[in-house]
């Protein structure tokens, strides 16, 4: 069972690593990027960065759906990172799982000039292409909670986006 889609730049760190897995009870993190997923350096960093009985994998978008939808994963309490909402967008569809908590929190600092991207939180920037994107993610029904940290009081980010 997915417990939680996050966005994150940072993917696997402190926050997720040991605050959200230990909140969210998961036995694995599974990391979805296809650029990510190529690169062993970047993979093996995340697998090392998890909390110790929790497992790490690092798939492409195709692995991924895969793996979430496999019924043996059911049985599973699963986290969900990425860096991208394009992958989110991507994903949501194609889950066979629909009753899904979206989190959004570290996203956009990193890439791209923060000048070209409005300050939507402390830690949350999108572009105008980010902003489609997840006005998409909204579209489908769905709303992504800011919440960094487990013990911060989760915000609509539809509402902070005003979508």
């Amino acid at each position: 069972m997915i417990s939680m889609i996050r966005i994150d730049d940072r993917l696997v760190h402190g926050q997720v690593a040991v605050k959200w897995s230990k909140q969210l009870n998961v036995s694995r993190i599974v990391v979805v990027s296809d650029v990510i997923a190529q690169n062993e350096i970047q993979t093996s960093a995340l697998k090392m960065a998890a909390p110790a009985g929790v497992k790490v994998a690092v798939l492409t978008i195709a692995k991924a759906i895969g793996i979430l939808n496999d019924p043996r994963s059911k049985d599973l309490r699963i986290l969900v990172v990425t860096n991208d909402p394009k992958v989110v967008a991507e994903l949501l569809p194609q889950l066979e799982e629909k009753n899904l908590f979206l989190n959004m929190a570290n996203y956009g600092r990193i890439g791209g000039a923060l000048s070209d991207k409005e300050k939507i939180t402390e830690t949350v920037y999108l572009s105008p292409e980010d902003k489609q994107v997840v006005q998409s993610i909204f579209d489908m029904g769905y709303d992504f909670k800011y919440q960094p940290l487990p013990d911060d009081t989760p915000q609509s980010l539809k509402q902070l986006v005003g979508g």
